[in-house]
């Protein structure tokens, strides 16, 4: 009886070391990641849980029905065991909103231009390299010039990924065009040969006026198609009187020279049908026959200037940011990752969002499924190829927009007959002012 209760208490042993053995590997490939180059990673989160998405910009997004139709949906049908909360930026709804109570957010959809005040200023930032890394993400699909954008826009690393654009192109009312005898304009037309079809387009015709062009030159010079910044990289300066924005206002200046044409940043005004021109985002290839069924319409690509042929405006691009308060880092990346896969992206630009990755295959697809489009020149938003970004300041320095000074200089020369040389120094001077009470409050801090 002894010896039969040693053997079985040897065979039990064997066994239960032989089964940990069998187990042993398996423990260890869960720990290596899908590239095999060895590195970390964690295994996939199918736990329930609750995941904070606060779009702190695109007014699209106030709308519900806007956000499930081009975010939401997609997260609940790849993750279904996250429970998006939503936060739209409102009142009682802001960055100051969030901090103060607790409710920290996962994922910030945010403009690539707000990087600094808004991401970093407040803590937010995850440098994306990580996991970007750890997750296999190929940023190489994306446009580099978005890429550079959100860095230069920041300390010069990556936090967050582009998601879909706001490109600025050109539009023009046919009818006009046909009224007056001239042929429509094409793809890669400079501004001077918008200038030149201003003037003669710009005219009173049996009591109305017509008239050759709409810009909002505040977004014309913060959106600048020559990369001219408003501020130095090495110090807490401006630089707005330069020759290079004297250049630039001249350009805007000489149109509303043309008599007739109205000094205005009412660029809305275009589905009235008097204006033969206009330039803004792209977005309005849907909002304008909205407002106007009957307007005969098309686009083209945004104006540009011959030095800088085939260079378009820097997009407003709104990225999406892991945010450095998330419990659910991995996740979120995944998340990102996957609202930036071909299948999800190729969805979107059928939809009319304008995609930040390279792909022809998706650009070509732009709006297709929207019927009211077809037809139009839709691909006139990807003619052009994006400027260089607006280059990287020194750590530490203060920050501002200063991009509305540079239109403040223009309304000091049209309305106050202001030289341009006198205005721009006008505006860097008092440009200079807001950056020192700015440093100072922050030291004060």
């Amino acid at each position: 009886m002894k010896l039969t209760k040693m053997v079985l208490l040897l065979l039990s042993t064997i066994v239960a070391l032989a089964v940990a053995g069998c187990a042993q590997p398996q423990a260890q490939s869960g720990s290596v990641s899908d590239s095999g180059e060895g590195n970390a990673s964690a295994k996939p989160n199918n736990e329930p849980f609750n995941l904070v998405f606060f779009t702190a910009r695109n007014g699209n997004y106030a709308d519900e029905g806007n956000f499930q139709n081009e975010i939401g949906q997609f997260i609940k049908e790849k993750f279904p065991n996250v429970t998006v909360e939503h936060i739209h930026r409102a009142k009682g709804q802001d960055y100051p909103d969030l901090l103060a109570s607790g409710k920290n957010p996962d994922i910030i959809l945010e403009s690539s231009m707000n990087v600094q005040p808004f991401i970093i200023d407040n803590g937010f930032q995850t440098d994306l390299a990580p996991l970007m890394k750890k997750h296999n993400f190929d940023v190489t699909r994306i446009d580099p010039s978005l890429i550079d954008q959100l860095k230069n826009s920041g300390d010069g690393k990556l936090y967050g990924l582009p998601f879909n654009l706001s490109s600025i192109i050109g539009f023009y009312n046919k009818d006009i065009f046909d009224k007056f005898g001239f042929p429509y304009p094409k793809d890669g037309v400079t501004w001077d040969d918008v200038y030149d079809l201003a003037k003669k387009m710009t005219r009173d015709d049996g009591g109305t006026q017509y008239n050759g062009l709409l810009v909002h030159y505040g977004l014309m010079f913060k959106y600048n198609q020559l990369s001219l910044p408003f501020l130095d990289t090495k110090s807490d300066k401006a630089i707005i009187a330069t020759d290079a924005w004297r250049r630039m206002l001249e350009n805007f200046k000489r149109f509303y020279d043309i008599p007739g044409m109205p000094y205005t940043n009412k660029v809305d005004d275009f589905p009235l049908g008097k204006t033969a021109i206009a330039v803004h985002v792209a977005e309005k290839m849907i909002g304008w026959p909205q407002v106007n069924p009957a307007l005969n319409w098309d686009a083209m690509a945004a104006p540009t200037f011959k030095e800088a042929p085939k260079t378009g405006f820097q997009p407003n691009t709104y990225a999406l940011f892991v945010t450095s308060v998330s419990k659910h880092k991995d996740e979120a990346f995944d998340i990102i990752a996957y609202l930036l896969s071909d299948e999800v992206q190729m969805k979107l630009s059928r939809k009319g969002l304008v995609t930040p990755l390279t792909s022809k295959q998706i650009q070509q697809a732009f709006a297709q499924d929207q019927a009211e489009l077809k037809g139009k020149n839709v691909q006139a938003v990807f003619y052009n190829k994006y400027p260089a970004a607006l280059p990287l300041r020194a750590p530490g320095l203060a920050y501002l927009d200063l991009s509305g000074e540079t239109g403040k200089a223009l309304d000091n020369v049209m309305k106050n007959k202001a030289d341009i040389n006198t205005a721009l120094r006008q505006a860097e001077e008092e440009s200079n002012q807001l950056l020192a009470e700015k440093k100072a409050q922050s030291h004060a801090k």
